[in-house]
C-alpha cells in the first residue's frame, strides 16, 4: 500500500510540473499530496488523478472465463479488466468490458474488493459476474479468452495464473472456494 501510494505520487508530480490553467510552475502542498500553481493571479490547486478500472471473474457455475493478452508470458490467463468510461457506473463498465472483449453477456454483477494499481494511477475494483451465455467471441484486445473448469484451474501451474498478491488472483481464489469448498492450491 505504501509503495503503491509513493509510486503514484512520484509519477503524478513528475507529470504536473506546471499549472494546467496558466502554465506557471507548481509547488507541493499537503505533504506532497497536492500541488498549487505558484502564480498569485492563478493559484489553482491540483490533486492526484485516480483512474477507476474494473476487473471481473465471469463464471457460469463450475467454469470461469479468463483471458490473455499477447504480451503476457506464454500460457498466462487472468481475469478480464478495463477502464471505466466517463459517466459510467462500475457495474455498467463490467457489463460493457466483458461484452467488448469476449462477446459474453453478464448478469448479477457483485462487488468483491478493490486494490490500488499504480501503473500509473489506477484503482482496480473487483467483481464477480454470472454469464448469461457462454459462446466466446474475441475482439482485438485479447489474444485469447476461454472457459476453465475448476479442475483445470486446480491443475494449472502457479506461473500460469495471476500472481497471489493481485486482485485478479483473489477473485479467482474466492470463486474457486465458493465452487469447490476448498482453497485453491495450484501445482508449483
Amino acid at each position: 500500500m505504501i509503495l503503491s501510494c509513493a509510486r503514484a505520487l512520484v509519477v503524478w508530480r513528475a507529470r504536473h510540473l506546471h499549472c494546467g490553467v496558466c502554465g506557471s510552475p507548481t509547488e507541493p502542498r499537503q505533504a506532497g499530496h497536492a500541488l498549487r500553481c505558484t502564480s498569485s493571479a492563478c493559484g489553482a490547486d491540483f490533486f492526484p488523478r485516480i483512474d477507476p478500472a474494473v476487473i471481473v471473474i465471469v463464471h457460469d457455475g463450475h467454469r470461469a472465463l479468463l483471458g490473455r493478452q499477447a504480451s503476457w508470458p506464454k500460457g498466462r490467463y487472468s481475469a478480464l479488466a478495463g477502464f471505466v468510461e466517463p459517466g459510467e457506473s462500475l457495474e455498467d463498465a463490467v457489463v460493457r468490458e466483458v461484452a467488448e472483449e469476449t462477446g459474453i453477456r453478464v448478469t448479477e454483477t457483485h462487488y468483491f474488493a478493490s486494490q490500488p494499481w499504480p501503473f500509473p494511477a489506477s484503482l482496480m475494483v473487483g467483481f464477480h459476474a454470472e454469464a448469461q451465455y457462454s459462446a466466446v467471441r474475441l475482439d482485438e484486445e485479447l489474444e485469447d479468452a476461454r472457459w476453465f473448469s475448476s479442475e483445470e484451474i486446480a491443475a494449472s501451474h502457479a506461473a500460469l495464473l495471476p500472481a497471489p498478491y493481485t486482485i485478479a488472483r483473489r477473485l479467482l481464489d474466492a470463486w474457486y472456494l465458493k465452487v469447490t469448498g476448498q482453497a485453491l492450491a495450484v501445482v508449483a
